[in-house]
């Protein structure tokens, strides 16, 4: 028989053992409950970039245990990006504040480089973009920049007055000339801050040596560009061109999909269903390959079969690069591998085969104004072969500085260009240099010490979609 005494022991036992283990879970079920701070706050904001990163970012497994909720948003991203990522940024759209400035808004990009043969260090103008405070003011490709902001350009100065540039809505160009081994001071000019908008491609038919060789130049891969070149592949298709030059040397890339419509009109044996490109994710992103064809309409901007109309059916193509040559370029000369020939001619590629894409707050109504384009994969082609974030190496080095004044883009003195016919010809072309050799022999570029365009492209990043 059970001892009522007994019984009351053990009940009275069972109870104290279940009150302290309530309270022994307790506090641990409260501490795992994330808090609840304020719409607005950078605690607020800082835990969703951290969960958004978890979800999504390549390198998510080494995200810190216990960030500093409390720094400013662009401060936190950056403090828990990883240390090999280059290229992942974080900005508030229309916010200028937030975004990392360039030379765009001035309309020009420009190169400062030192002497071979003396101490002068001078400014070369390599773009200036149409309907740009800079083309208005009459700047020009090739022009001579000597002073900036009234100070005169040397090794020790040429960053910080590049800094200077992008820290104003307005300042001043001084431009020179070489007379007798000497430069001269011309004039100056005043250029303020501008939108600018989408810049036009520049193509045409070279013939040479019975060869009738396509060049086409495009500064961006801006969404829709794809499209608004099937007039230009139509137009080369029409003269019936054997070869293709392909001018990216400042081209600092952008989608994807214009990327692969681009290719779907240059290369030969294309349709829809063609391996193209794979992703590599972490591990809930995994890995996946995708055709041309969804990769070149994702965007929904253009039809495959009217990229099909346009294609040109080459089984080689000459793409000029230097280091301003960047992302979605990129995945055009590796990706263009597979399928065809690719000759690089100029100078190494920045070296991005990763990719990102926009990640917002969703939410209804937003909570977050912050965006961020995180690094998401790495890329290869449809070969499996990516890994250039070194760079892509030429095939044929060629320095466009190497002649002075720089030549129009497009034109077949232009050394990129030059080497480019020369390489498909198998012959060299005879030009009219009798200015340049002038310029090039009382001054030798030498030391690049600034490259505004370089500095760009070390900004941007390859643009795609959420795979699914």
């Amino acid at each position: 028989m059970t001892n009522p005494i007994t019984n009351l022991k053990r009940t009275i036992y069972h109870s104290i053992y279940f009150v302290i283990l309530f309270f022994t879970i307790l506090p641990s079920c409260k501490k795992d409950k994330k808090p609840d701070y304020p719409i607005g706050s950078n605690e607020n904001i800082n835990t969703w970039i951290l969960d958004s990163l978890k979800r999504y970012y390549y390198w998510n497994e080494q995200l810190p245990a216990n960030p500093n909720l409390g720094l400013p948003p662009k401060d936190f991203f950056n403090s828990i990006r990883n240390l090999s990522d280059r290229f992942s940024y974080i900005s508030i759209p229309n916010d200028p504040t937030t975004t990392t400035p360039s030379n765009r808004n001035f309309g020009f990009d420009y190169a400062t480089v030192s002497d071979q043969n003396s101490a002068n260090v001078i400014g070369i103008i390599k773009i200036v973009l149409k309907d740009s405070p800079a083309s208005r003011a009459g700047l020009k490709r090739g022009d001579y920049i000597s002073k900036i902001n009234g100070k005169t350009l040397t090794a020790t100065n040429a960053q910080a007055l590049q800094s200077e540039i992008l820290s104003s809505d307005r300042f001043s160009l001084g431009l020179a000339e070489l007379k007798n081994n000497t430069w001269t001071d011309t004039y100056t000019v005043e250029l303020s801050k501008s939108i600018i908008l989408d810049q036009r491609e520049i193509s045409k038919v070279i013939e040479n040596n019975g060869k009738k060789i396509g060049y086409l130049y495009f500064l961006d891969f801006n969404s829709g560009l794809a499209s608004s070149l099937t007039p230009v592949f139509s137009n080369f298709k029409a003269e019936g061109i054997s070869e293709l030059i392909l001018d990216l040397r400042y081209n600092a890339g952008g989608q994807v999909a214009e990327a692969a419509g681009i290719c779907a009109m240059i290369a030969r044996n294309i349709s829809f269903d063609k391996p193209f490109i794979t992703y590599k994710g972490n591990k809930n992103g995994g890995m996946k390959t995708e055709s041309i064809g969804t990769a070149a309409t994702f965007d929904g901007t253009v039809n495959f079969n009217t990229l099909l109309q346009q294609n040109l059916g080459l089984s080689r193509v000459y793409i000029l690069s230097t280091a301003g040559t960047a992302s979605a370029s990129e995945v055009i000369i590796n990706n263009l591998k597979p399928f065809m020939q690719v000759v690089l001619i100029g100078e190494k590629t920045r070296g991005k085969d990763e990719a990102s894409f926009r990640i917002f707050d969703a939410r209804n109504p937003k909570q977050v104004k912050w965006e961020m384009h995180p690094i998401v994969y790495k890329l290869f082609n449809a070969q499996g072969n990516g890994g250039y974030s070194a760079g892509i190496n030429p095939d044929i080095t060629i320095n466009e500085m190497s002649t002075l004044p720089l030549f129009q883009l497009g034109d077949t003195s232009d050394p990129l260009v030059k080497a480019a016919i020369t390489a498909i010809t198998g012959q060299a072309i005879k030009t009219s240099v009798t200015v340049n050799n002038v310029v090039s022999g009382s001054f030798r570029a030498d030391r690049i010490l600034m490259d505004s365009r370089a500095q760009s492209a070390q900004q941007s990043t390859v643009t795609t979609h959420r795979l699914r």
